[in-house]
């Protein structure tokens, strides 16, 4: 994954940017960035809600550049249990035509790319809300309910078999785009809130 990972950043950034990431490892104040951002954006998204994925890895991204030293990468591709595909079509997708405007019909996965980790802070929410199945089975059986981010080095794999397939790193105006689309949601969700 690493070296499509470079090739995806420097492709929607810069080579510099690219050069950046692959040289960036973390410590552990850099491993507590990611936990206390992590952390943040799952206190700012309702619980339970399926289908946020890249909303909430703009959020983590955003709140990754106060916590952290480095950018987090918002990466956009297909989510797999093994060799079942999870989320995804696993074929090649038009990144920046499909993320420069709101797609619900997306069905593919996002997830945070944070110097030499993977981090994803909304796949056990998608399994706590039960669809699909399969991952909400999953994510039971291996990890329990009510979790909250996972983290991994990017070398390795997720020792309970999820496996992440990188195909587009998102721009960012596509990430402040969806941050903006969030905080919208959010508001409104609030408002609904207040008037019952």
């Amino acid at each position: 994954m690493p070296g499509d990972l470079r090739d995806l950043i420097m492709a929607s950034f810069d080579a510099a940017a690219a050069e950046t990431w692959s040289k960036f490892t973390l410590g552990e104040a850099d491993k507590l960035a990611l936990r206390e951002a992590a952390l943040k954006v799952l206190g700012f998204f309702p619980g339970r809600m399926a289908g946020q994925c890249a909303l909430m890895s703009a959020a983590y991204s955003i709140a990754l550049e106060k916590f952290g030293t480095q950018p987090g990468y918002v990466v956009a591709g297909s989510l797999y249990i093994g060799d079942k595909r999870i989320f995804g079509e696993g074929k090649e997708f038009d990144g920046k035509a499909l993320f420069s405007k709101s797609n619900p019909d997306w069905n593919g996965h996002a997830w945070i790319v944070y110097g030499d980790y993977l981090a994803d802070v909304s796949v056990f929410r998608t399994a706590d809300g039960g669809s699909p199945r399969l991952l909400s089975r999953h994510i039971a059986k291996e990890y329990g309910r009510g979790r909250g981010f996972c983290a991994w080095p990017t070398t390795g794999t997720d020792p309970n078999g999820l496996r992440y397939v990188p195909q587009y790193v998102l721009m960012q105006d596509q990430v402040d785009a969806l941050m903006r689309g969030a905080l919208a949601m959010i508001d409104e969700m609030n408002v609904k809130r207040g008037s019952r």
